[in-house]
């Protein structure tokens, strides 16, 4: 293996054998209509070998990408000490600011439409020696990884023939969201040269900026244009049926009426912003309500199967579908009300219980696990 992987980083070639893939679909949300194929994501499968080989590159170039500062900071999509969370937080952190300062703020959740499978592998080269400086047998290994690549689909015992896969980074494979990364490293200059915050997390990108009661939105709708633009030019497309927007108020101020052109469904109460419910008072509420509904939910599942379950595997389980949920970007909840944060600790509790055997009147804090 060791031997396969040098030769093939030594002479700038990818062996055809690790370039193909077997796509499945897998339904991006539980309950999503299977009948519409946009409810689907492909994933790719692809040779154990070729995995290996994609991270040993990955480790190198992410060692150059750190090295010289070439990740744009506000990108916090597969990238070591960074996630969801890191995102939520900066975003958080930077809105409740501009409350506080009197201002409201309007964010505006961009949706890219099929965005990995869109990349065109031509210019993807192109910026990996321009913006990220890789040349030589290097840049030859990224051309031949590109070059030749095929697919064919699976679902249960049924297969398609082989096809060419043109376009696109295989979503599944070591390199692929890192190269998508790269390849959308020209959109945060666009943020920047109009002065709009952003923060990426892969394909979602976060617009805010303060809005005041006499400020004009054309830096926003200028920027946005740009971004359109620029989108159609590298062959990406923004999806305006689900590209949405909410205002923040301070206080008890209401929320300022605004017309967005590129917002076609209107200003929302409401938006999920990477799995986290935010509501224009960002008193989270709805978000809590969501997670102590779905927790409840599953612990009413696992109930049935808990007699056949070791308890090695019960906490497991538990874990991924109850604690897993309570976790997930708990930070933004600093400051929720304590009735609130109360209904997030029963939900704690009664997954306690149901690991330990414990009675709904017991006292759960004295018990071990």
């Amino acid at each position: 293996m060791l031997s396969i992987i040098n030769n093939s980083l030594s002479t700038g070639v990818v062996p055809r054998a690790f370039k193909h893939a077997v796509v499945q679909p897998v339904l991006k949300k539980p309950g999503l209509d299977t009948s519409v194929m946009s409810n689907f994501r492909p994933i790719s499968k692809l040779p154990f070998l070729s995995k290996l080989l994609e991270r040993a590159v990955f480790n190198q170039i992410m060692s150059h990408l750190d090295d010289h500062g070439l990740m744009d900071p506000f990108q916090s999509g597969f990238r070591s000490l960074h996630s969801t969370e890191s995102a939520h937080l900066r975003v958080f952190n930077d809105i409740l600011l501009t409350l506080d300062s009197g201002s409201n703020v309007l964010l505006v959740l961009l949706d890219l439409s099929a965005a990995f499978d869109t990349v065109d592998h031509a210019i993807l080269l192109t910026r990996l020696n321009q913006l990220v400086g890789i040349q030589g047998t290097a840049l030859d290994w990224f051309r031949s990884y590109f070059c030749d690549r095929t697919f064919n689909v699976m679902m249960g015992s049924a297969a398609s023939p082989s096809a060419a896969l043109t376009c696109g980074v295989p979503q599944g494979s070591i390199l692929g969201p890192l190269l998508f990364n790269l390849y959308i490293l020209p959109l945060g200059d666009i943020f920047k040269k109009h002065h709009i915050d952003y923060h990426f997390y892969a394909d979602d990108c976060q617009l805010y900026a303060s809005v005041k009661p006499n400020d004009s939105l054309l830096p926003l709708v200028e920027c946005c244009n740009d971004v359109k633009s620029w989108l159609s030019e590298n062959f990406l497309l923004l999806n305006d049926a689900k590209t949405e927007a909410i205002i923040f108020s301070p206080g008890t101020s209401q929320s300022p009426q605004l017309t967005l052109p590129f917002i076609t469904s209107g200003l929302k109460n409401r938006v999920t912003n990477l799995g986290v419910v935010m509501d224009a008072k960002l008193k989270m509420d709805i978000h809590v309500n969501q997670v102590v509904k779905t927790s409840y939910y599953h612990l009413r599942r696992l109930s049935k199967v808990k007699p056949i379950l070791k308890r090695r595997h019960l906490h497991s389980v538990v874990h991924a579908f109850i604690t897993s949920r309570l976790d997930y970007s708990n930070s933004v909840l600093y400051g929720i009300s304590s009735s609130t944060l109360a209904r997030l600790q029963l939900v704690q509790n009664a997954a306690a219980r149901f690991l330990t055997g414990t009675r709904q009147r017991e006292h759960i804090t004295s018990h071990r696990f």
